[in-house]
């Protein structure tokens, strides 16, 4: 077990610095110079020659890299080229924001999945699985800036409950929150729904029944930890979609988190900011894999011992 630990997180870090190394080299050979963004209308040549040694773009782009690469090492990131501010800072300021979205979004839609979805496999012909069905054809047919605009009309212009936008507290939560747990209920809810229907008809399931065991137990605790298998490679996939749905999310809403930040520094070809919120982000989803991969010998103790 601990030699695939020591290789998961090495495979983790090879990923990181792929990630890393192919958005440097992309932003550096796309269109746009940020030192003429910066630069005044009617700058000189000399003046824009000055912001890009000020910036380092007027070096080639394997020393920007080796320069980058040694400072992320050391855990610096280097300097926004728009706000002049460590890109650390900045995104440490915006990160816990977006964090409590997307965690507020997939607690939302686990909690619906799971209720929903065995309630969908116990009784398959009830209103459940209908229910089951229609919320699955709505969340997949409808994006994340479609649904948050709707919902922008309705609960904050027309009926005034909730806040269209920024953060003001937990209210200012509830909306995107929403709009981004639409999008990954339904994959979770079919699922789990196929997977609970598989693992009611087990054996193991008609001698706890056998043996007198309350269905609630059997249930929750022995069909749904079994069928909780597939649904964590599906939320471990979706942690990917979660985050760009968030990001999509921030800009519907304007909601002060990495989203924001990152059209901001894209729009400035802030190259610094850009790199850094990838990494951020590409650490976040890698992690977050390594912790399901992991859970899954806590949950099957076959998985633990086909590793060790």
């Amino acid at each position: 077990m601990r030699r695939y630990l020591i290789l998961r997180i090495l495979q983790s870090l090879i990923i990181v610095a792929a990630i890393t190394v192919t958005v440097f080299v992309v932003l550096r050979l796309s269109a746009g110079d940020p030192a003429r963004l910066r630069a005044p209308v009617f700058a000189s040549p000399d003046v824009i020659d000055q912001y890009r040694r000020d910036f380092g773009t007027d070096q080639t782009i394997l020393e920007q890299l080796t320069r980058f690469l040694w400072g992320a090492v050391r855990g610096d990131l280097g300097t926004s080229f728009r706000f002049q501010e460590p890109v650390m800072d900045l995104v440490l300021v915006a990160l816990p924001r977006t964090l409590a979205l997307a965690g507020c979004a997939l607690g939302l839609a686990l909690s619906v999945t799971i209720i929903l979805g065995s309630l969908a496999a116990l009784r398959p012909n009830s209103i459940w699985s209908v229910l089951a069905t229609v919320i699955a054809t709505i969340g997949q047919s409808a994006p994340v800036f479609w649904t948050g605009v709707l919902m922008v009309l309705f609960f904050s212009v027309r009926l005034d409950w909730l806040p269209s936008g920024g953060f003001t507290g937990v209210s200012s939560l509830v909306l995107p929150a929403v709009a981004v747990a639409l999008a990954i209920i339904p994959t979770q809810v079919r699922i789990l729904r196929s997977s609970m229907s598989a693992v009611l008809k087990e054996e193991y399931i008609r001698t706890a029944h056998a043996f007198g065991l309350s269905e609630r137990r059997i249930t929750f605790f022995y069909a749904l930890k079994n069928a909780s298998l597939p649904l964590l490679t599906v939320i471990g996939v979706d942690i990917g979609y979660l985050l760009g749905g968030v990001i999509v999310a921030e800009v519907v809403f304007a909601f002060p988190g990495i989203g924001e930040l990152a059209l901001v520094a894209l729009n400035a070809r802030d190259y610094p900011l850009v790199q850094g919120i990838t990494i951020v982000t590409a650490s976040i989803f890698v992690i977050v894999n390594l912790l399901i991969d992991l859970a899954y010998s806590r949950i099957d103790p076959r998985i633990r011992m086909e590793r060790t």
